[in-house]
């Protein structure tokens, strides 16, 4: 099962780290390692249109050759920094203010299916609890995808600057 791993970073931080779990899992998806993923697609958030992320997620994935809770679900992991005073990112910003939207229907569903029903979702916000709008963006982006239909397969885990982003990454 591919994962897609979206990031929002304005110093590097959140790119760094989903760059290096995308390298991990495609790594150890070549040796005799097991794990839930075969595959990760990493991307800046803003790429979601382009890559027509939308209309992916609302068709049922592909098969995973390993039983899984999620394996009737898109796997979806998002990364993404605060900046300024509770901003996203410049590369998460279009993406964010897509999600802020009311929810378009999903494409080939019954009209009471919202359009993330086929997702399963994990977010890692990254900020500084010396700033009000600690972690804003990434506690948003999880709140509206679970608002699109999103299923949270893990809570939403905050990493602080201030204190040191390595023990909640790992």
């Amino acid at each position: 099962m591919k994962v897609y791993i979206l990031y929002g970073s304005a110093t590097g931080n959140a790119e760094y780290i989903a760059k290096d779990l995308a390298a991990s899992i495609n790594n150890a998806s070549s040796s005799a390692d097991a794990l839930p993923f075969t595959s990760a697609d990493c991307m800046e958030m803003n790429h979601f249109k382009r890559k027509k992320l939308l209309e992916t997620w609302s068709s049922p994935p592909d098969p995973s050759p390993t039983p899984s809770q999620i394996q009737n679900k898109h796997a979806v992991i998002a990364i993404c920094s605060t900046t300024g005073n509770g901003d996203a990112p410049e590369n998460a910003s279009r993406f964010l203010r897509f999600l802020k939207k009311p929810p378009p229907a999903a494409a080939g569903a019954s009209s009471s299916s919202p359009p993330l029903h086929r997702v399963a979702f994990a977010v890692l916000g990254l900020g500084d609890t010396n700033y009000d709008q600690f972690c804003a963006s990434g506690k948003a982006i999880d709140r509206k995808l679970a608002e699109w239909g999103g299923t949270r397969a893990v809570p939403l885990a905050c990493a602080d600057e201030a204190t040191g982003l390595e023990a909640t990454v790992e």
